[in-house]
């Protein structure tokens, strides 16, 4: 089986890096970093698109912190990049697919039946987005130099190991050792087993003179039968619970093939906030699946976002001001800089191709009016076409040339880092909304205001929920102790995929229980019956919450053994 490229971001989810850095430069580059001081890992992010001829294609996202000269990377990866086999892309590429595809909990509210007569205004439907982050040529005993070049801001340089070499892994270490990368104890063990498969290793630095602001997302073409994620090698510096989304291009909607797919417990996320605890429901989903499962996300035929990262107006517009006679150098680097200076390689270009006065600071074209800029129009407007736009075209047309694109997301620690997720795909599968919406029902009659009234919510995969106004945007924390998810499956390439655990019922049976320690409504003059009054719930809500708590314990004892067979 081929393998494709790994964990990519410097310290981070989808990059393996490593240290071009004097020993006590205390920074950290990639996936061998530092100790000291650690790069922070958030969720990584990596686009695969499985192409029609033995390759698949990877933007990988590049995250690092540090001093710019201390930063390089390393991936193992198949095939030596060739032409246009290696380029850069654009992080604001990344962020606008992940605008476009995260998961979105609506709360809708209707009234039900006729309430006395309020002033006040109904709180209504809520709406929120999940926000689910050249090596030197020297050539060593049993290491081949393949290849050089710069792309971007980055030299790099591909090693390939020699077959006859007993330890591979060993040769690789003491190359890089020798040409300045800070190696941390383990990372042979962890390089041997890729390099054991015959992979090459890829090194990237920044050139001379760049800063951590040139660091960008790298596209790599190389042969491969299916994406995969070497993510054994990330638990050298992984975070705890550090969260992991791909996004998988092909002919059909993605799979996980060695790692559970995941179906959330809705009936645990916060409807009146689903960011506030969306990824905790994530974790501990994985965490049950034995750290080894994706949540799919979004699952779609790719014509959805044909426009989502690069559109045809921002084209027209792009072209209509290359096309602008007349304009004088302020106005058109006023101009450029207004629309394009937050996007990747901007700075760059300015850096290379513009000049001011001398004396003048370097931040003074930031946010200068009359800027006195001078340079060459055609060369600048050139420059700026193949750094800055023609890297957000490359990932619209990645996702343009794909019938569909699927989503996943997860959270993994270093010690659940054990197989490496290979992704394979299934047509036969319904596709998957990252559109959610449940149902509030405000529950009227004439002892109740529209404010007063108690409510109920109706969950999409089945199950109510019960509370009244004062519990509005709280959700019931004894529903934590439900499983998170709803079902685990593994899936395959045809076919449903086999169920490994359904915890349906006990979902509804734990909702239920909660239920039946809500306060009832009374019909008579608003209050709650034997129960002290509707009004006055604040303190009954957590009491409300100790008793389904010690109602949903017992249940869940009771059913301890047959989920710890899972």
């Amino acid at each position: 089986m081929k393998f494709s490229i790994g964990k990519w971001a410097a310290c981070g989810l989808l990059a393996f890096g490593t240290l071009a850095l004097p020993s006590e430069a205390l920074a950290c580059g990639g996936f061998f970093c530092s100790q000291v001081q650690p790069v922070n890992q958030a969720a990584e992010r990596i686009i695969f698109s499985k192409n029609n001829d033995g390759t698949v294609t990877a933007v990988i996202e590049i995250q690092y912190q540090g001093p710019s000269k201390n930063f390089s990377w390393l991936l193992p990866i198949s095939t030596v990049p060739v032409g246009n086999q290696i380029a850069v892309a654009s992080n604001v590429a990344f962020q606008r697919l992940q605008q476009a595809t995260n998961p979105q909990y609506s709360l809708t509210t209707r009234v039900e039946g006729q309430c006395k007569t309020d002033n006040q205004v109904l709180r209504g439907t809520a709406n929120v987005a999940v926000s689910a982050p050249g090596a030197d040529s020297t050539k060593g005993p049993g290491v081949n130099v393949e290849a050089m070049g710069i792309v971007g801001s980055f030299e790099w340089t591909v090693i390939s190991l020699e077959a006859s070499l007993p330890d591979p892994a060993d040769a690789a270490v003491n190359w890089l050792t020798a040409n300045g990368y800070d190696v941390p104890p383990g990372a042979k063990a962890l390089l041997g087993p890729y390099l054991a498969d015959g992979l090459k290793l890829l090194a990237l630095r920044l050139v001379k003179g760049a800063d951590t602001g040139s660091i960008r997302p790298l596209v790599l073409t190389y042969d491969a039968t299916y994406p995969m994620i070497p993510i054994k090698l990330t638990a050298v510096a992984a975070n705890e619970n550090m969260g992991v989304m791909a996004w998988v291009l092909g002919e059909a909607q993605a799979i996980p093939k060695n790692y559970n797919a995941l179906e959330l417990n809705e009936a645990r996320i916060n409807w009146f906030n689903a960011s506030a605890n969306y990824n905790d429901v994530v974790t501990a989903a994985a965490n049950d699946a034995g750290g080894q499962g994706f949540v799919t996300e979004y699952a779609q035929p790719s014509s959805n976002l044909k426009e989502a990262i690069w559109s045809a107006s921002e084209e027209a517009n792009w072209q209509q001001f290359r096309q602008s006679p007349g304009l004088l150098p302020d106005e058109i680097f006023n101009n450029v800089r207004n629309q394009y200076g937050g996007m990747d390689g901007f700075w760059d270009v300015v850096k290379k191709h513009v000049t001011v006065q001398a004396g003048t600071a370097d931040d003074f074209l930031r946010t200068c009016t009359f800027c006195g800029a001078t340079f060459n129009t055609a060369e600048f407007l050139s420059a700026l076409d193949a750094a800055v736009i023609q890297p957000m075209r490359v990932v619209q047309q990645l996702i343009n040339a794909h019938p569909h694109i699927t989503r996943f997301y997860s959270t993994l620690s270093a010690d659940e880092m054990t197989v490496d997720p290979l992704f394979g795909f299934n047509a036969e599968l319904p596709p998957v909304s990252n559109l959610h919406t449940a149902e509030r029902i405000i529950e009227c009659s004439p002892a109740y205001t529209v404010s007063d009234a108690p409510w109920r919510i109706e969950l999409p995969k089945g199950g109510v929920l019960r509370g009244w106004p004062s519990n509005i945007g709280t959700w019931p924390t004894v529903l934590n102790d439900a499983p998170a998810n709803q079902r685990i499956l593994r899936q395959a390439e045809a076919g449903t995929g086999q169920v490994l655990e359904d915890n349906s019922s006990m979902i509804l049976s734990s909702v239920n229980a909660y239920n039946e320690t809500v306060p009832r409504a009374s019909s008579g003059d608003g209050g709650c019956s034997a129960q002290g009054g509707a009004r006055s719930n604040g303190g009954r809500w957590a009491l409300v919450g100790l008793l389904g708590l010690g109602i949903w314990m017992g249940r869940r004892f009771a059913n301890a053994g047959s989920r710890s067979a899972h």
